[in-house]
């Protein structure tokens, strides 16, 4: 073996450019979604008479001809009728997705008439319904007002009673589907709903305590109580008022059928009137995926949430889990027993543990206890949460802190109970953040101090509506190492309608979290996004809310840049497939990168050409516009001498006025663009190059540029003559050392 192959099998590279590997493609994705489908039970042999996943092709000809040629990455159909019901679209890491949903809708869903699309990198996972509907419905005031009449009292005992009655048929669905699959029942029929469903009141209401609810107390009730061994509901008819309400939903598990414990969360929180009482233990379903998205859980790792509630976390984490791994009796057994812990202080602990049957059993590891009465030392790789604000309890003491707020008794607990490399997403109310009393900045020096805080994620005040307009951030942090600098970004839309109604927050396209999940991984600086260096965060009293890095409102009247620009169309360069030679050999067309622009004003040459097959004439920009790099490094600028190309770290800005242009020539270069610089390098995403925000007052734009103009002569001569005197240093080395 040769001595460079033995460096590379034992980890040692004898060139630095080996270390830069390449980016995962399209293919990679579509190796995970394989994954994916395979496990969740679809059928993607082609050749099979069942088969319901087709892939870059729809199941009949007829079909097929609707999509004119083009080719589909997944099409999925039900099993029954074969009817067309999911697009699946694949894309490479850091390709937009929302350009691959325009393109499923239009070429794919809309020619068969589907209306559910998913689009996937691989990493982040984004559905839509093109009639913008949610995918369970129910009239929630008859039920809430059977359960009324009953005598059962609004909030939690409303909630726990039809909980347990939805159950009956959602894990009659499941014994139902486990049957269709050839495995063995764990229930048999006669304790299942439609055995029981269609008897009269009277008949049914004896049926349910006396044979049904007995059989469910002793499969389900062996580590602790979950159903009730009895109906609450007192009166037959009501009962079956209630029973034929949920029978006309259909098969629910049909309405969502791979997210069955969001939709059983999801159906509960709309069909029941819980009151306040039960607000704190709904964290909406989009922020419990995000944060679950953003964790990025790997099969065998424990998951934790100290304030469970009805289980929103544990039951995504264990989807999410599930979801990449093979469905082997090993890995089943590590994943029910293994994966998810949970504590709550109440009872809607019953729920959660409902929540996990449903998904696949797992509900053997959720108590019904204080966390705070009692702490865990280093025990789990991962905690979600979104503990209960402004409590109190009687353990602070437990923990270090002389204070009987819980807010960073919990932070504390949550921060002990993660092993050495642990990390964690926990919602924060946003006071814990910059609040100035004691025990609050000892937390947040503790957590700056002892563990990278990634992100700190600002929510908008409507994002819990009904529930509570709390402002809260969510805060992202890893255990072994200390914070170098923290990344900011701020959710001004969540894809839902800014209301407090009861009726709920409705969906709406304005949604920053797409954004959020696009620029997760390098955590890019937008015009929604920043870093703030830690040792500023320390000067700041350790500091950790948004708003105390935000710029201040200094007088200054600003401008967006795209305000500036024709038509408001600011245009990004590209750059030609460098494997293709038919776009580069002989070009002679000008394309400039950024090394092109000098400290001249104007330029009209580039080192490399482009030929005519590698243009786009869409991107050619003409005499007189003016370049701005935003990328790599940020700021350069020229302006152009005769028509040309630039590559796509490169901005071309039109601006029809001549004193603009030259002003924001000068001024660009000097902006501040401390709260716009990237990981790596300055940068600024393509997206919020439009949004930068110029000093601009119009009375003195033509002042400024007449005396920033005599200046720029006098620095043009100068570089005239330092570009002289470096040519004759050239000839001089040129001539006495190479000869």
């Amino acid at each position: 073996m040769k001595q460079k192959e033995r460096q590379v099998l034992k980890g040692r590279f004898p060139y630095s450019r080996m270390t830069e590997f390449t980016k995962p493609l399209e293919s990679s994705t579509r190796l995970k979604i394989n994954n994916w489908l395979i496990n969740l039970g679809w059928n993607m042999n082609e050749n099979s008479s069942k088969c319901n996943c087709y892939t870059e092709r729809a199941r009949t000809t007829e079909e097929n001809k609707k999509f004119k040629g083009n080719k589909p990455d997944y099409v999925l159909y039900s099993s029954d009728e074969f009817k067309p019901i999911t697009i699946i679209e694949a894309k490479r890491q850091g390709e937009s997705l929302d350009k691959a949903l325009n393109q499923a809708k239009l070429k794919y869903a809309e020619p068969l008439g589907i209306k559910i699309i998913f689009i996937t990198d691989g990493l982040f996972i984004q559905g839509y319904h093109l009639e913008d509907k949610d995918y369970l419905y129910y009239n929630s005031e008859e039920a809430n007002d059977i359960l009324r009449k009953d005598g059962l009292s609004e909030g939690k005992e409303r909630f726990t009673e039809f909980s347990n009655l939805l159950f009956l048929k959602l894990i009659s669905e499941i014994e139902n589907q486990r049957e269709e699959r050839g495995e063995t029942r764990r229930l048999e029929k006669m304790y299942c709903w439609d055995n029981f469903k269609d008897k009269k009141a009277n008949e049914l209401y004896e049926y349910i305590n006396k044979v049904v609810l007995p059989r469910f107390d002793s499969e389900y009730n062996h580590t602790s109580s979950i159903f009730n061994k009895n109906l609450l509901i007192n009166k037959p008819d009501n009962l079956k008022a209630i029973i034929n309400k949920i029978e006309s939903l259909g098969n629910l598990l049909d309405t969502n059928s791979d997210i069955k414990g969001d939709a059983f969360e999801y159906f509960l929180k709309n069909s029941i009137s819980v009151g306040n009482d039960l607000g704190e233990y709904f964290t909406p379903r989009h922020i419990v995926k995000l944060m679950v998205e953003l964790m990025d859980l790997k099969f065998n790792e424990t998951v934790y949430d100290p304030c469970c509630g009805t289980g929103g976390f544990l039951i995504e984490a264990f989807k999410n889990i599930k979801n990449k791994c093979k469905a082997t009796k090993e890995n089943i057994e590590i994943l029910e027993n293994k994966t998810v812990f949970g504590r709550e202080i109440a009872t809607t602990s019953k729920i959660a543990k409902m929540n996990m049957i449903i998904m696949g059993d797992g509900h053997n590891n959720i108590e019904q206890k204080d966390s705070l009465e009692y702490p865990v030392k280093e025990k789990y790789d991962v905690v979600l949460t979104n503990f209960a604000f402004s409590q109190t309890t009687d353990y602070g003491g437990l923990y270090g802190f002389d204070t009987e707020d819980a807010n960073p008794i919990f932070l504390k607990h949550i921060f002990d109970s993660l092993n050495k490399t642990g990390r964690c997403a926990v919602v924060v109310p946003e006071g814990i953040l910059f609040d100035d009393k004691k025990e609050y900045v000892k937390i947040r020096k503790l957590l700056l101090e002892q563990s990278n805080i990634e992100a700190i994620i600002r929510l908008h005040s409507f994002v819990f509506k009904p529930y509570t307009g709390q402002p809260t951030s969510i805060v992202i942090f890893k255990k072994g190492e200390s914070t170098k600098k923290v990344w900011f970004f701020d959710v001004e839309e969540d894809g839902f309608k800014k209301t407090g109604s009861k009726k709920g927050r409705r969906k709406i396209d304005k949604d920053d979290l797409i954004l959020l999940r696009q620029i997760w991984k390098e955590k890019l600086v937008t015009n929604k996004s920043f870093f703030v260096e830690a040792k500023d965060i320390v000067e700041n009293g350790y500091k950790l809310s948004m708003n105390n890095y935000l710029k201040k409102d200094n007088g200054i009247k600003t401008i967006k840049l795209k305000e500036l620009v024709k038509d408001k169309k600011i245009i990004i360069g590209f750059t030609p497939n460098r494997d293709d030679d038919s776009f580069w050999f002989g070009g002679k067309n000008t394309w400039v990168k950024i090394s092109d622009i000098t400290e001249e004003m104007f330029i009209s040459d580039s080192k490399e050409k482009i030929t005519d097959l590698g243009i786009k004439p869409k991107k050619l920009l003409p005499s007189g516009t003016l370049l701005f790099s935003f990328k790599l490094s940020l700021g350069k600028v020229a302006i152009t001498k005769k028509p040309l190309y630039t590559n796509e770290a490169i901005a071309g800005l039109i601006v029809e006025d001549e004193d603009i242009k030259k002003y924001l020539y000068y001024i660009l270069p000097r902006l501040d663009y401390g709260t716009n610089r990237a990981t790596k390098g300055e940068t600024l995403n393509t997206d919020s190059v439009g949004d930068l925000e110029i000093p601009y007052d119009i009375k003195t734009i033509k002042k400024i540029v007449k005396e920033l103009d005599k200046l720029e002569e006098e620095r043009q001569e100068k570089v005239k003559s330092k570009e002289q005197l470096e040519a004759e240093q050239e000839k001089i080395i040129k001539a006495e050392i190479f000869g």
